[in-house]
């Protein structure tokens, strides 16, 4: 009896991997190997990206500190200011200033016959103003030009007065009074 059992078991195993269904079998390694996955490898992948992103995370912090560090080293509020006053002229520079503002004038085709040039002390011992009247006369674009081209070109200056006045209506000139402020500093600051 133990024989025939045994006979029909085998033959019962033969005939089932004989006739595997294979589909099936294959749905089941991939559930089981999906399974592995999830639970052995993953969980161990997963902790090593946060520890790079901490670790990311912490060079950029040390990154950006060692940046503000050495700006905050390199500029010291005395250079800041020093940098500040370097764009306004000297009172040894002040002359040659006016020298390109006249030029600028001939370059932009007016005529400059005389001018007025005070040189007024700051109050806070800093600055000193050079107040700068030119009369020009040149058609009015021009003149429009030549403003535009001076607060360009020296963007420190002031221009604190403007005054047009033509002959008549016909003429094509205009004279116009410009009073320009210049702020020299002086030699101690």
């Amino acid at each position: 009896m133990a024989d025939r059992f045994l006979n029909l078991l085998l033959a019962r195993l033969r005939f089932a991997a004989a006739n595997l269904p294979v589909l099936p079998l294959i749905a089941f390694l991939l559930v089981v190997a999906a399974a592995l996955t999830h639970i052995v490898v993953l969980p161990g992948r997963e902790a090593a990206i946060e520890e790079g992103e901490r670790r990311l995370a912490s060079l950029e912090r040390s990154a950006r500190r060692a940046t503000i560090e050495s700006q905050t080293e390199r500029v010291t509020p005395e250079d800041t200011r020093q940098r500040l006053l370097d764009r306004f002229p000297s009172e040894d520079q002040l002359n040659a200033e006016l020298g390109r503002l006249l030029e600028l004038a001939s370059k932009e085709g007016l005529q400059v016959p005389t001018g007025d040039y005070r040189l007024v002390p700051g109050k806070d011992g800093l600055f000193d103003r050079y107040v700068l009247n030119l009369p020009v006369k040149g058609s009015y674009m021009t003149i429009r030009r030549y403003v535009a081209a001076v607060r360009q070109e020296f963007p420190d200056l002031a221009v604190e007065d403007i005054s047009l006045r033509r002959e008549n209506i016909g003429s094509a000139d205009v004279e116009a009074q410009l009073r320009f402020i210049l702020f020299g500093r002086r030699k101690a600051a």
